[in-house]
């Protein structure tokens, strides 16, 4: 056969499916273009060039792009196969029907191959087009988001243009490998009916629910049970792992046993919508329930990602409060009795001196200790280690009630026995009992976290953290003593803050750097929260920023999956509804039945994946408790504003999908 007969079928073929073909030169475009722009955004001359970061945390952006486009390698690798299954399922009779005809399996491969080149090159060639043009808005895009001032200029990485090509021509060419394959392994009669495969009615799988139900208690039982920082980060991929197995057995056996009780219940299932909509669920269940699992776990992914990436941006400006609460921040361990007061009086007039105006002064000296608690029992670790359970850790602070009184303004006289306490885990009351290394203790109530709040370290986030007040600061060495600890009486832990009255430039802060050598501390006891502000914002900013392109990623694979379910389903079921209407089915009641149906298998994914995401948020929500102050209302308030938005987009999908559906199914002429 020659090859313009050959190159008209690779055309008219493709004019044919068109409505399968054109969603999925979109999906393929859309994956390039987004892994193009991660790339191209990690070789960026204005993040980082010739191996310098062009502005402080750059280097933390490039990091981040990197990983991200590691990430959507894989996810294209998956998801294009995926789409390509489907293609390739809907031209299966076309190519037995060519095979019947009397065309060679190598004429079909040339077909294939054609096509797939055609595919190929129209995804690769656009998305990079739409790549190159969308770089500059996306780096612009991201300069807002981690508060750095607009840059002018084009660019165009070779680098991100290599690793496209590579990465895209491969998995495109594996497609193409795996189409001619099914294709040649295959006789043209059996091609012809594809379609008709799988028309018995499935059977549960009882050990694969079994399965389901017990992974997915397992999964919950764990989400919910983490209380502290240190479990969620324990628990938190184990249960993730055991849902989405869960989800996958459940949606593959579950599904059918639900189905299977709708059928043996008459008063519900001998009516026409319900009769139709369930032995039609029920015939598709064997190749319909993978689809809709992984639907699930999309929808899922999507909600959780846009919801952490909400909660970085609504909680910024408090998390930047919180961890940096001075303008200017000098930490120390001193350990000669009043050195620290003397550097703080050697900070003030340094200050002074130099012409830096201070609205707020600050002094806090403390102890602090690392306790592990296990069965009851407390000790006391090096906090430098860890190599115990995060999840048993408390970061401790310990006050004498003389400086908790100078910094709280208040007259607190406190007894042996009793102790004053602020706890980032657990609400104390007065009256409650606290044992701490051994010995007991009255709670006389709660500290005043806003005067005492200076002294905790930020970077210990991660763990949970306790201040205690103590009557008197030879009670706390005693303790300290009493519990293994080396203690000099002399030796404690120093906060120096300054609120200023203006902004400080470059050169003020180089200058307060050397005042801070001079007095014989090392730079790096001191930060500025402008220049700590810089890298805080760029941190969360570049993940928010990362985020939302993966949930972009993952939301469009959940459309087409739906899509394309659609599509292929409502090909299959259109005979089935045609006999149907044959026999009386009136237009009123196809439309009702395909309602009910498509609803069914559209809902079912969404519902589930609410529910997932219910259940962890409060796992997720300590999880994000390592790297930023989450609370729980601001948390909650970003699930239900996602859930909303992805339910609107959602539905705006079912009303076009299931459009599409009821055409196909209500064809007069069935296609052969």
């Amino acid at each position: 056969m020659n090859h313009k007969l050959l190159t008209k079928f690779v055309f008219s073929g493709m004019q044919k499916n068109k409505k399968t073909l054109i969603p999925y030169l979109l999906a393929g475009t859309m994956t390039v273009m987004i892994y193009y722009i991660l790339q191209s955004l990690a070789h960026c001359p204005y993040i980082y060039k010739d191996g310098m970061e062009v502005f402080y945390g750059a280097q933390i952006i490039s990091i981040l792009l990197e990983i991200s486009g590691q990430i959507v390698a894989v996810f294209a690798a998956v998801f294009l196969f995926y789409t390509n299954q489907f293609m390739i399922r809907a031209r299966k009779k076309e190519m037995g029907l060519y095979g019947i005809l009397g065309m060679s399996k190598k004429n079909i491969t040339y077909i294939l191959a054609a096509e797939s080149l055609i595919h190929a090159l129209t995804s690769i060639i656009t998305g990079i087009m739409m790549g190159t043009f969308l770089n500059k808005l996306m780096l612009l895009i991201l300069y807002k988001i981690i508060n750095q001032p607009p840059v002018n200029g084009l660019f165009f990485s070779v680098e991100a243009l290599k690793s496209t090509l590579v990465l895209f021509v491969i998995l495109f060419a594996v497609s193409l490998i795996y189409n001619v394959a099914s294709i040649r392994v295959g006789k043209p009669i059996a091609l012809l009916q594809s379609d008709r495969t799988g028309e018995k009615e499935p059977k549960v799988k009882v050990p694969v629910f079994i399965l389901g139900i017990i992974t997915l208690t397992a999964g919950y039982k764990l989400a919910l049970s983490a209380k502290s920082i240190g479990g969620a980060v324990n628990i938190l991929f184990v249960s993730i792992l055991l849902v989405v197995i869960a989800t996958y057995c459940l949606f593959t056996a579950g599904s059918i046993f639900i189905l299977k009780c709708m059928k043996k219940n008459p008063k519900f299932y001998y009516k026409t919508k319900n009769f139709i909509s369930v032995s039609n669920l029920m015939f598709r269940m064997k190749h319909n329930a993978a689809g809709l699992a992984s639907i699930c776990v999309l929808s899922t992914g999507v909600i959780l990602l846009l919801t952490c990436g909400f909660s970085l941006m609504m909680l910024i400006g408090k998390n930047i409060d919180d961890r940096y609460p001075t303008d200017i921040i000098v930490t120390e361990t001193v350990s000669e009795a009043g050195k620290g007061m003397d550097d703080f009086a050697a900070m003030n007039k340094a200050l002074q001196q130099d012409g830096i105006v201070t609205t707020d002064q600050i002094y806090r000296q403390y102890r602090n200790i690392m306790v592990t608690e296990k069965d009851g029992k407390q000790k006391i670790t090096d906090p430098d280690t860890f190599d115990s359970d995060i999840a048993s850790d408390i970061v401790t602070y310990l006050l004498s009630a003389a400086d908790y009184n100078e910094y709280a303004n208040t007259d607190l006289k406190l007894k042996d026995d009793e102790i004053l306490i602020y706890s980032s885990g657990k609400e104390w009351k007065k009256g409650d009992t606290l044992n701490f290394m051994g010995k007991e203790y009255t709670v006389a109530g709660e500290a005043d976290y806003s005067a005492i709040r200076y002294i905790i370290d930020s970077t210990m986030s991660i763990f949970e953290r306790e201040i205690l007040v103590f009557p008197d600061d030879e009670q706390i060495c005693a303790l300290m003593a009493e519990a293994g600890q080396r203690v000099n009486p002399d030796e404690y832990e120093v906060f120096i803050g300054y609120q200023l009255e203006k902004a400080l430039t470059a050169e003020q802060m180089e200058t307060v750097r050397a005042l801070v050598e001079l007095g014989g501390l090392n730079h790096e006891a001191i930060c500025f929260k402008s220049e700590e502000m810089s890298v805080f914002y760029t941190l969360y900013g570049g993940i928010f920023f990362v985020g939302m392109f993966l949930a972009a990623l993952f939301l469009m694979a959940t459309v087409m999956i739906i899509y394309y379910k659609q599509m292929s389903e409502g090909y299959e079921d259109q005979k089935r509804f045609q006999i149907l209407s044959n026999v009386g089915l009136t237009e009123k009641e196809a439309k009702e039945s395909i309602r009910t149906q498509v609803m069914l298998l559209f809902y079912l994914p969404v519902a589930a994946a609410i529910m997932h995401m219910i259940v962890a948020s409060s796992v997720v929500r300590l999880f994000l408790r390592m790297i930023l102050i989450v609370d729980t209302f601001t948390f909650n308030i970003a699930i239900a504003i996602v859930s909303m938005i992805f339910l609107v987009i959602y539905t705006i999908v079912y009303k076009i999908t299931s459009r599409e559906y009821y055409k196909i199914v209500n064809r007069k002429e069935v296609r052969q």
